[in-house]
């Protein structure tokens, strides 16, 4: 029988592919995101330097914009390698097949070429995934990885799912596999943005991985989250959730800033005495990103501050 990754749709993840949906076809054929090479560029460098941290590579974005321009950078030899191979594998993806495991192969060699032995080879020996002396996660034995990842591919081609779904699946799936002895989670977030490139190239530009680097924790609990229910909900929901926001800026230039807006009115609503400090806690920005906010606000008349620093309150105008 045909292997099918466990996974039930749930009425908040058939909301959240809607939404997202809605978000693509918001983008206009000749938006910024579809036909700006600086922007692409740009989005490039975070999007590489995002999914490198990760795992754990230190470098700068001013050093890692010299290393993609062809400059010298000052950085340990290996965090140097990791830019210039996964810059060479970005920009690979779109000759590569996504269905394919000869491909995804060839992608890991190139993404892993001199920091491990075995680059573009499935491994030959278990792994399992640590957290100081605690075992997360104990990937496939390795003895069965090829017939698995051929087993998952042969799904991916098949299954009738939306490429929203079915890429996010692919990516639980390809992670807890864990098919190769290092560079599982770099290579696993671009396919995973090979595979939504295929649905809707735009997206090949999309700097998914700033985000997941932003929610780090989130990630890694929401994996933990599904090995644990031995389904991928937790996980679908997770990534969803970070293409839904990621896009948002692209679809509606506005609309990050408007939604700040709108959260910053209601926290101001709910606690008229409640700090800037305490308002960026809430929405998970700088203090200074937080500033702005409610001078904007102040500036269009939607807040208005009663009393000094101390001992005064904020009142909301029109919310």
């Amino acid at each position: 029988m045909a292997y099918t990754p466990p996974f039930e749709l749930t009425t908040e993840i058939s909301n959240l592919c809607l939404e997202i949906a809605e978000l693509v076809g918001a983008l206009h054929p000749n938006s910024e995101l579809s036909t700006n090479p600086t922007l692409h560029r740009k989005l490039r460098i975070r999007t590489i330097r995002s999914s490198l941290m990760i795992e754990g590579n230190t470098l700068s974005e001013e050093a890692v914009t010299a290393i993609m321009d062809g400059r010298r950078a000052l950085g340990p030899a290996k965090d140097i390698l990791e830019v210039e191979n996964a810059q060479r594998a970005y920009a690979l993806a779109p000759t590569l097949d996504p269905y394919r495991v000869d491909d995804l192969l060839h992608a890991h060699r190139i993404m892993m070429e001199g920091l491990v032995e075995g680059a573009g080879c499935f491994r030959a020996n278990n792994v399992g995934v640590f957290d100081g002396d605690d075992l997360i996660h104990a990937g496939t034995p390795a003895s069965y990885v090829p017939n698995v990842i051929a087993d998952l591919f042969e799904w991916l081609s098949s299954t009738d799912l939306h490429p929203l779904l079915s890429s996010c699946i692919f990516h639980y799936e390809f992670e807890f596999i864990h098919p190769f002895a290092d560079g599982n989670g770099r290579t696993g977030r671009l396919w995973h943005t090979m595979l939504l490139a295929r649905w809707r190239p735009v997206l090949a530009w999309l700097p998914i991985e700033s985000v997941i680097r932003e929610r780090q924790q989130g990630y890694y609990a929401a994996l933990s989250q599904s090995n644990r229910d031995g389904s991928s909900e937790a996980f679908v929901l997770f990534m969803l959730d970070i293409i839904r926001d990621t896009l948002l800026p692209f679809a509606h230039p506005g609309g990050k800033a408007d939604i700040q807006r709108r959260q910053a009115l209601s926290f101001f609503a709910e606690n008229s005495t409640g700090t800037v400090s305490e308002l960026a806690e809430a929405l998970g920005c700088s203090k200074r990103s937080a500033e702005r906010i409610v001078a904007k606000l102040r500036k269009d008349g939607l807040l208005e501050r009663e009393g000094g620093a101390r001992g005064g309150k904020w009142i909301v105008l029109k919310d």
